[in-house]
């Protein structure tokens, strides 16, 4: 796993340089001109200017950085516990309150990682304190209803949310579709798996590709190659899945149902009849 600094994107390096070198001449020529006035007054207003937006740059830099640690701890160490608190630290101090709907899509993942179900459903019990400057804003919360109610194990629910979820995979508003939040070939394999309809879930993953899922993507994808491998009675690939969630998962709480599934299997291998 790359270490924080490392794991930032290029771009997103060359953004934050660019930034700082802005700053600093800025700085520097702020400077300058303070020193160009006569009056003291009008040096004190300068410097109080100067002060003033510097502060405010750097601070946006820093939230930047904090919300960008936030993700690293969320999608690569796969701890969100760790996660969150990286991104109360970032919603205290953002003052200007620039990154609602990223702190609601945050939450989301983060509860849905902790296996939260009610948490999940009350992110989004008042619509009133919902962003609403972006329409991802609706998928989030289809997908976030549809999540909470496989976490309650409530199959009526569930095939109620789903079915308002999967509306909004081909739906577009002013010809764009929403953000590709969400691995849509996981959700439809996990429905298929939910409505006893193994083979279907075991076709739709054989022909997913994987390669665009973070850590924390593929720790999902691989629990649930795993129900799906243990349904069809595939002990060695369920194991494997098994083992791959329990070394990536770290603090989320499909490292424990990993863990129960791979001494399930390990037990009703044993169990069998030798012939």
């Amino acid at each position: 796993m790359k270490p924080f600094i490392q794991s930032i994107p290029k771009k997103e390096k060359a953004r934050i340089a660019f930034n700082w070198i802005i700053l600093v001449i800025f700085i520097g020529y702020g400077i300058y001109v303070v020193f160009q006035q006569t009056d003291l007054w009008a040096q004190l207003g300068l410097s109080v200017l100067l002060l003033g937006f510097a502060a405010f740059y750097i601070l946006n830099e820093v939230l930047n950085l904090l919300y960008l640690k936030a993700i690293y701890l969320l999608t690569s160490v796969c701890d969100p516990t760790q996660a969150l608190a990286t991104m109360a630290t970032l919603k205290k101090y953002d003052l200007l309150r620039g990154y609602p709907l990223a702190h609601v899509a945050f939450q989301s993942l983060a509860a849905e990682d902790l296996g939260d179900a009610d948490r999940l459903l009350a992110l989004f019990a008042d619509e009133a304190k919902l962003p609403t400057s972006s329409k991802d804003i609706y998928l989030i919360k289809a997908y976030s209803t549809y999540r909470a109610h496989v976490l309650k194990g409530n199959k009526t629910q569930t095939k109620k949310a789903y079915t308002e979820l999967i509306k909004l995979k081909e739906l577009k508003v002013k010809g764009k579709g929403f953000s590709p939040l969400y691995a849509w070939f996981d959700i439809e394999a996990e429905f298929a798996l939910i409505m006893g309809d193994v083979k279907e879930a075991a076709s739709i993953l054989a022909k997913a590709d994987t390669r665009a899922l973070n850590p924390r993507e593929m720790a999902h994808h691989q629990l649930l190659v795993a129900r799906v491998e243990m349904a069809r009675g595939n002990t060695e690939q369920a194991l494997s899945a098994c083992r791959a969630v329990i070394a990536s998962a770290n603090g989320m709480a499909i490292k424990a149902q990993a863990e129960a599934l791979l001494k399930e299997i390990s037990h009703e291998a044993t169990q069998k009849p030798r012939r």
